[in-house]
């Protein structure tokens, strides 16, 4: 998926950053890039409650944990590796995703890790090939 942001971080006032608990500490250092006046949301989907750490950003930055030990369904276990990140990913770009985010000069920062998951690679391919005919017309 992606190593770096789309956009340098100093210059990005939008933000999505989608990870799991192994990425935490790359997801610190591109928090920690961040401008103050930066704005958006991070997704980090972890096992259980346990996994939830003290995460420092602008304050118009939510950071949600999605856990994969809450589930809706009277099932047991955890919900799939990659399902709950690839759905806030999904359903965050498809609300809030800009219409004039391009390859050039754009403003939004985007950078998605759970490099385990073909969930999310799957959902992340999807988004950067809408994001390439954006380009293109």
């Amino acid at each position: 998926m992606l190593d770096d942001p789309l956009v340098p971080l100093d210059t990005a006032t939008r933000v999505l950053f989608v990870g799991d608990s192994a990425d935490l500490p790359a997801l610190r250092r591109i928090l920690a890039d961040l401008p103050g006046d930066a704005y958006g949301q991070v997704f980090i989907e972890i096992a259980s409650r346990i996994q939830i750490e003290p995460l420092l950003v602008p304050d118009a930055v939510s950071v949600s944990w999605l856990r994969r030990d809450l589930r809706c369904s009277r099932i047991d276990g955890l919900a799939p590796r990659g399902a709950l990140a690839a759905r806030a990913l999904t359903a965050w770009a498809s609300e809030w995703m800009p219409d004039d985010v391009d390859s050039e000069g754009a403003d939004f920062a985007l950078w998605v890790g759970c490099a385990t998951s073909p969930r999310v690679d799957a959902a992340f391919r999807r988004l950067h090939a809408s994001l390439h005919e954006r380009d293109a017309h």
